[in-house]
């Protein structure tokens, strides 16, 4: 099959899916128990008629199948209507959210991984050997520990003992009007520690998958006709050996940018930094049926895109995959 054949398929079901998940979504808070309404109409100096204009406003005074359309639609334009808290539309709050997590997490993720294969890579090449027993019983931590444990761990250290870097937030607002490069050096400073954070907690999954991968891959067929040939032990691991091995690591980083809000939700609020995880987190609290509505969207549509392109990479990697 032609990759552009196979990418065509694989769109087709990922537009499918995509469908699928709104629909879950749409059910899923309509099946809540109780009404969103009344809980942002508990103020007793509003009027059954104010009550009921709000139920008009969220559309919920129509049947299902109409609300269900309208959903539809509004998802498709990325209007995910008004926020019970913040009084002000739910895309441009997840907007502001989205670009501080994206952050986080495309750092994290790029460090993870190279942690990650690192690791794995060092793990598979010597195994059983000293370095494979340190790495792995690395791994096995960081992939065992909570997130939110190792965050805690962190910011008792490097903040509290030794106050290298901040507790939590994204800036200082204290250095409004300063240069740009000290204010450069405060953003860094409170990215370092959630940064960390995350980085280290996908690194054991990542270091754990591409050694067993690499094990299984040292052990082939081709692998001793390399050898054959004369070619050193950096070529066969450099030109075959790791070139498979990557194959389920790139599912696993495909599915946790994908899980990126649950991923995060836990670093975020240990960290009091202002994305999306940290945004799902209090709208729990605030019963904001609506950014939850909307963030879930978000959390769906990129978890089945990021899994859209690893098939892709897949078959570039891969071309069997195509078949």
């Amino acid at each position: 099959m032609e990759f552009r054949t196979f990418a065509l398929q694989r769109g087709i079901q990922t537009i499918v899916t995509i469908f699928v998940g709104l629909t879950i979504v749409f059910l899923l808070f309509r099946l809540l128990p109780g009404d969103p309404v009344e809980m942002l109409a508990r103020d007793p100096r509003l009027s059954p008629e104010a009550v009921l204009a709000l139920k008009e406003a969220f559309g919920l005074d129509k049947p299902l199948y109409v609300q269900y359309y309208l959903f539809l639609v509004n998802a498709l334009q990325l209007n995910f209507g008004i926020s019970f808290y913040y009084k002000s539309a739910v895309s441009s709050i997840l907007i502001r959210r989205l670009s501080n997590t994206l952050l986080l997490v495309g750092l994290g993720t790029l460090l993870s991984t190279i942690l990650g294969l690192v690791i794995g890579i060092i793990g598979g090449w010597f195994r059983g050997k000293w370095p494979d027993k340190i790495g792995t019983i690395a791994a096995l931590l960081l992939y065992s520990m909570p997130s939110f444990w190792i965050g805690m761990v962190l910011v008792y250290a490097f903040a509290v003992v030794f106050p290298i870097f901040p507790t939590g937030g994204i800036t200082d607002i204290r250095l409004a009007g300063v240069d740009p490069f000290t204010r450069l050096w405060s953003d860094l400073r409170h990215l370092a520690l959630p940064l960390i954070t995350y980085s280290l907690i996908f690194a054991g999954q990542y270091a754990i998958t591409v050694r067993n991968s690499l094990i299984n891959v040292l052990g082939e067929d081709y692998i001793l006709t390399a050898k054959a040939k004369g070619l050193t032990d950096m070529q066969i691991l450099r030109r075959h050996a790791v070139k498979n091995a990557a194959l389920p690591a790139t599912t696993l980083i495909a599915m946790n940018l994908g899980l990126m809000v649950l991923g995060t939700v836990s670093v975020e609020t240990v960290f009091v930094w202002p994305g999306v995880g940290l945004l799902v987190y209090n709208s729990i609290m605030w019963r904001d049926f609506p950014l939850l509505q909307g963030a879930f969207i978000i959390f769906i549509v990129v978890m089945i895109v990021a899994n859209y392109i690893a098939d892709l990479l897949y078959a570039v990697l891969d071309p069997r995959v195509r078949y």
